[in-house]
């Protein structure tokens, strides 16, 4: 058999009805690359990974996703293409595993010595986040989150810190929000007693700067990141601060995976 689309409507015999065929899903080689419909419409495509007698796993990239058989409207073998999809179909799911880094600008400016813990913060990717070939959530989209701490450099001691965490995302063009864990840090070195200057901090986790500023009275200050991002260091007789003006590019890294629909389109 030349290897083409191999499409086996393996259709489940499911008691509340729905199904017309009855195939025998046990058939299907554990490890065959499937895509299974459910009832709802939702469309999950990867490896077959195992099954029993309530669900049927499906391994998609670093992830199982666990479909209950009683959900299960139809499944699908696909060979080199994907299998054209049922008329059931709504929606496919994709799954962004932890660690995706979302590239975003911040649309709300803060401070360690302006913002307060609890602050409400916006931000909007800049780029569109692809897998497998499907934009999954389009440039636009605005991500939402709070300051998580925000301390100010003191005076006699205490350097400063400042600390956002991320929790949703409403995606450009479509009625969804999901939710996000995703934080970045930022630490200023201990500096005390130097003239006011301001050092712009190039994007990227780990930077760390240093050279001399404003001659004489200037000082040299190192900025310590902790997470990706832009950010400024701004020197002041009470030690650095770390501001973040709004525009500021940040990337910001997913604590865990979310999972995401994309509408098909019907042609």
């Amino acid at each position: 058999m030349t290897k083409t689309l191999i499409t086996c409507a393996l259709a489940l015999t499911i008691a509340a009805g729905g199904c017309t065929k009855e195939v025998d899903l046990e058939k299907v080689p554990v490890g065959t690359e499937v895509q299974v419909t459910r009832q709802d419409g939702g469309v999950v495509q990867g490896t077959l990974a195992a099954r029993d007698e309530k669900t049927v796993k499906v391994k998609v990239g670093t992830v199982n996703r666990s479909v209950p058989r009683e959900q299960v409207a139809v499944v699908q073998v696909v060979a080199d293409t994907p299998a054209p999809l049922p008329p059931i179909a709504k929606f496919r799911e994709f799954t962004l595993p932890a660690g995706t880094a979302l590239a975003v600008r911040l649309e709300s400016a803060v401070g360690s010595d302006s913002s307060r813990a609890g602050d409400s913060i916006d931000a909007t990717l800049t780029d569109a986040i692809v897998l497998d070939g499907t934009e999954v959530i389009p440039p636009g989209s605005v991500i939402r989150g709070e300051v998580a701490s925000a301390e100010s450099a003191g005076k006699v001691k205490g350097s400063a810190s400042l600390a956002l965490r991320f929790t949703s995302i409403a995606v450009a063009g479509r009625d969804e929000r999901y939710p996000i864990a995703a934080r970045v840090s930022w630490a200023a070195p201990t500096t005390k007693g130097k003239d006011a200057a301001t050092i712009a901090v190039p994007a990227g986790a780990g930077a760390i700067i240093g050279g001399i500023v404003g001659g004489k009275k200037g000082a040299a200050i190192g900025a310590a990141i902790g997470g990706g991002g832009g950010a400024a260091v701004v020197m002041s007789k009470s030690g650095p601060q770390i501001r973040l003006p709004a525009g500021t590019a940040l990337s910001l890294p997913l604590d865990q995976a979310v999972d995401v629909r994309v509408p098909i389109k019907k042609t």
